[in-house]
């Protein structure tokens, strides 16, 4: 190689490297810019809500039975260690719910999309001092997704679907039906081969009641705008089958557009892939 193909190579490389590190200074601020955006559309109203620190985990173990189906377990559980409430001062509940998902994924990628489809039994357990109660809940889920260099895009949509809520203490209430829409839009961004950073807005609203049952959160919803989350965080491959995505989420609860409890959780979700095939 002559001096001057040296020199030619070494001005190529410098241009890539500071476009790469351009592009990551701009990534960085859109990213940035979109979480200020949504934190301050979750704000409005903010009033005298309630504050709390939570954990929340999941285990997703996903066992692949061919190229586009698999079948995804899911248990999980949220613990509270922090709370601050003005005026009703209420205790710490230390774990508060329990959760599990199980059921089918239907998968179809082409070119730079790719679709999905679970459908989901969920059961939703909140333990307290002197009472459990229960939910019996069908999740449909259709998740579509663009991948564009190392970013990718990701719109979800989930149905919930309650259809049996213990709350009540009448038997014939108990029966029912709920839906509730929550909406994710994701941005995911490929920092090496390992590393993802994900951002996500996640409103749910409320949209058929019970004709029957009084609305509750932990029975049948009321119709309407009543959480945002806002997530931010990375997910880590460990191993090709295996993953670990700790996230921060910024939760507030909306009743008639004023924010009533403010929750902020460490999200960690552990994932393992069994191929069954």
């Amino acid at each position: 190689m002559t001096f001057s193909e040296r020199s030619d190579t070494n001005c190529r490389l410098r241009m890539t490297e500071n476009l790469s590190s351009t592009r990551r200074k701009y990534s960085s601020t859109v990213y940035a810019i979109l979480i200020a955006g949504m934190i301050a559309v979750s704000l409005p109203g903010l009033g005298r809500a309630s504050t709390t620190g939570r954990f929340w985990s999941y285990l997703n173990i996903t066992s692949l039975i061919d190229a586009k189906w698999a079948i995804v377990t899911m248990p999980g559980f949220r613990y509270e260690f922090a709370r601050s409430d003005d005026p009703n001062m209420l205790p710490v509940k230390g774990i508060y719910f329990y959760e599990f998902f199980v059921g089918p994924v239907y998968t179809n990628t082409s070119s730079a999309f790719t679709f999905k489809l679970p459908v989901w039994y969920y059961y939703m357990g909140f333990p307290s001092d002197n009472a459990y109660f229960y939910s019996h809940n069908i999740e449909i889920l259709p998740i579509l997704s663009y991948r564009s260099g190392r970013t990718t895009f990701t719109g979800r949509t989930i149905f919930h679907n309650t259809v049996y809520a213990s709350v009540y203490e009448a038997p014939e209430m108990r029966k029912g039906y709920s839906l509730v829409i929550r909406q994710l839009l994701q941005f995911a961004h490929n920092i090496d081969d390992r590393t993802t950073l994900i951002i996500a807005d996640e409103p749910f609203f409320g949209v058929i009641e019970d004709g029957e049952a009084p609305p509750s959160p932990i029975g049948f919803w009321p119709s309407g705008f009543r959480l945002n989350r806002i997530y931010a965080g990375l997910q880590y491959s460990i191993t090709p089958r295996m993953k670990i995505s700790p996230q921060y989420v910024f939760e507030t609860a909306h009743d008639e557009g004023r924010v009533t409890d403010v929750n902020h959780y460490l999200f960690v979700t552990f994932s393992y892939v069994l191929n069954l095939y």
